[in-house]
């Protein structure tokens, strides 16, 4: 029995950060538009951009509003205030923070907001526990560290962005034994290691899952779901409203 398909991130967090008024919302980095889905869902003008057109043109068939657009986050091809909220769901890191956060204030409306989300996985729970251990026996890195907290403090400290607010959203994804076996081939450690030694892990995660899950109902994996929100400062942009873009002043 297939898993049962859930929302990507809790519906409580994309009301915390993007809220309950429609807004325009620019999704950066959009992908399998996750996150775009729910927001426009909620109700929200929902434009995605991602620099992959084979992205972008599932998103069209997905999300059928004719907004979205293949581009680069550093460049953005919006006018100035633009948007309401900007957000990116686990790719902030992606881009070049200098340009991007320039970028981003650029094409916000005064008062407009900046919002991002990461999810990590909660290893408080046994069965999650166990995997960990499992997977730190050829990652040590595997399930640790706070991730997206860098990219989203790098923009707070820009002149371009205020008032940073965090929140934390409990999720539960269900997961069924192909599902988490795809999980852990497909990450970078698992595919480089020789072909006897996947063979091993593969075989001691499943067993894992057959330890704890109760047929036909799949294991519930649990993430954590890190928010964070911050308010765009105009006050170092010199917004011309034309074709130059904006000037930038140096402080000099």
């Amino acid at each position: 029995m297939p898993a049962q398909r859930r929302a990507p991130f809790p519906e409580a967090a994309i009301s915390w950060m993007v809220g309950e008024s429609p807004q325009r919302l620019l999704d950066l980095g959009s992908g399998r538009g996750r996150l775009a889905r729910m927001a426009a869902a909620a109700g929200h003008r929902v434009h995605a951009l991602d620099r992959s057109a084979s992205a972008v043109s599932r998103l069209a068939r997905r999300i059928p509003t004719g907004l979205h657009v293949v581009a680069q986050a550093e460049s953005l091809p919006f006018a100035d205030q633009t948007f309401d909220v900007v957000s990116s769901a686990e790719t902030l890191h992606r881009f070049a923070p200098g340009l991007v956060s320039v970028e981003i204030a650029r094409v916000l409306r005064p008062g407009g907001r900046l919002v991002a989300i990461y999810l990590t996985r909660d290893d408080t729970v046994p069965w999650v526990k166990k995997l960990a251990r499992i997977l730190r026996e050829v990652d040590p890195e595997a399930m640790t560290g706070d991730f997206g907290q860098g990219s989203i403090e790098a923009m707070a400290q820009t002149p371009y962005f205020t008032d940073m607010e965090r929140r934390n959203f409990s999720n539960w994804l269900p997961i069924d034994r192909p599902g988490l076996l795809d999980m852990v081939a497909r990450r970078p450690v698992t595919s480089e290691l020789d072909e006897e030694r996947r063979a091993a892990l593969l075989e001691e995660v499943g067993g894992l899952y057959d330890d704890y899950a109760r047929s036909p109902e799949p294991l519930l994996l649990p993430f954590q779901a890190s928010c964070w929100r911050v308010r765009v400062d105009h006050q170092e942009l010199a917004l011309t409203g034309g074709d130059d873009g904006l000037e930038i002043p140096l402080g000099l």
